[in-house]
C-alpha cells in the first residue's frame, strides 16, 4: 500500500489482535487495536481509520452493535467496516451486512484476500455518501448506545 492505510482492529482475543495487527503492519498499514465495542468507540474519538475490522462475537456488545453505532455517527458513517468472525450463521451475516458492514471474512482469515479487499476499498473513490442510502438504525442499537 502506497500511503499507510489506517486500520482499527476490534477483537476480544489478544492473540487475534496481535496476529492480525502484525500481518497488517507488515503490509504497510498503521494499526490500532481495541478489545471491544466501548474501547473502540473511545478510540474513534481521536483516531480516524480508513477501515475498521471487527470481530462479531465479543462479550457484552458484539460487532453488529459496533457497525450500527458507527453508521449513526456522521463523522464515521462512511468508514468501511469489515467483520471477521468464525460465526457461520448466514442469517447473522446478512443482518450485519444490512446494518452496514461492507464485508464479512470467515476465520481463519484469508490474509491475502483481506489485504486485497482493504486496498480496493480504500483506493476506490466513494461515488455517494453511505449515510444517504443507509436506513435508520433499529431499537437494538439505540438500546446499546444508551448503555455506553
Amino acid at each position: 500500500m502506497t500511503d499507510a492505510v489506517r486500520i482499527l482492529v476490534v477483537d476480544d482475543s489478544p492473540a487475534i489482535r496481535q496476529v492480525l495487527g502484525g500481518i497488517l503492519r507488515a503490509a504497510g498499514c498503521e494499526v490500532q487495536t481495541e478489545e471491544g465495542v466501548r474501547p473502540a468507540l473511545r478510540r474513534l474519538r481521536h483516531f480516524l481509520p480508513d477501515v475498521i475490522l471487527t470481530d462479531f462475537n465479543m462479550p457484552r456488545l458484539n460487532g453488529e452493535v459496533l457497525v450500527r453505532l458507527v453508521r449513526r455517527d456522521q463523522r464515521l458513517a462512511d468508514l468501511p467496516i469489515f467483520v471477521v468472525s468464525s460465526e457461520d450463521d448466514t442469517g447473522i451475516q446478512e443482518r450485519v451486512q444490512e446494518a452496514g458492514a461492507d464485508a464479512w471474512f470467515d476465520k481463519p482469515v484469508d490474509v491475502q484476500g483481506l489485504i486485497r479487499t482493504i486496498r480496493a476499498v480504500v483506493e476506490a473513490p466513494r461515488l455517494t455518501p453511505r449515510r444517504a442510502s443507509r436506513p435508520a438504525s433499529g431499537r437494538a442499537s439505540e438500546a446499546a448506545a444508551a448503555q455506553l
